[in-house]
């Protein structure tokens, strides 16, 4: 598996399944100039054959996130999956996503997803109800909140 940052301040890691302790960078780069378009684009690190997490804060137009997905497909990569925490999708950036070759599009439900999930069937949600709550508990109760950050 392969985690890639589209930002090139990202530090990301890439985990082999057992292959304990050896890990190699992945890191997609637009350059000022061209950016995700041809000749714009660096990759570091080998995809050949894994596959990738695109994360990203915010999705919108998702220009970006698309061009990463295919250029990590013309590199060899199996799968790609893109998680963002708010899908603020424009209309076009939505299909930019539909006919794109992103395997997995995964948002959290911070945002109300119910009509573009009927729209984009590769579209999950995950609920961060539970999370939220706990948080604001913990603050209330002067407690830390280290313990949800914890895997």
């Amino acid at each position: 598996k392969a985690v890639v940052s589209t930002q090139s301040t990202g530090t990301i890691s890439e985990e082999e399944e057992g292959e304990e302790g050896e890990e190699d960078s992945n890191s997609l780069s637009d350059s000022e100039q061209g950016g995700f378009g041809e000749g714009g684009i660096t990759l570091v690190g080998n995809v050949e054959g894994k596959d990738c997490i695109i994360y990203d804060d915010i999705a919108d137009a998702c220009v970006s996130l698309v061009r990463a997905a295919s250029y990590l497909k013309s590199k060899g990569a199996l799968r790609v999956f893109v998680m963002a925490t708010h899908g603020l999708f424009t209309e076009e950036g939505l299909q930019l996503c539909v006919d794109s070759e992103i395997d997995e599009f995964v948002v959290t439900d911070t945002i109300d997803q119910t009509e573009n999930l009927e729209f984009y069937p590769k579209l999950r949600t995950v609920d961060v109800a539970m999370i939220f709550s706990e948080a604001i508990r913990r603050v209330h109760n002067n407690e830390p909140l280290l313990h949800l950050f914890e895997l």
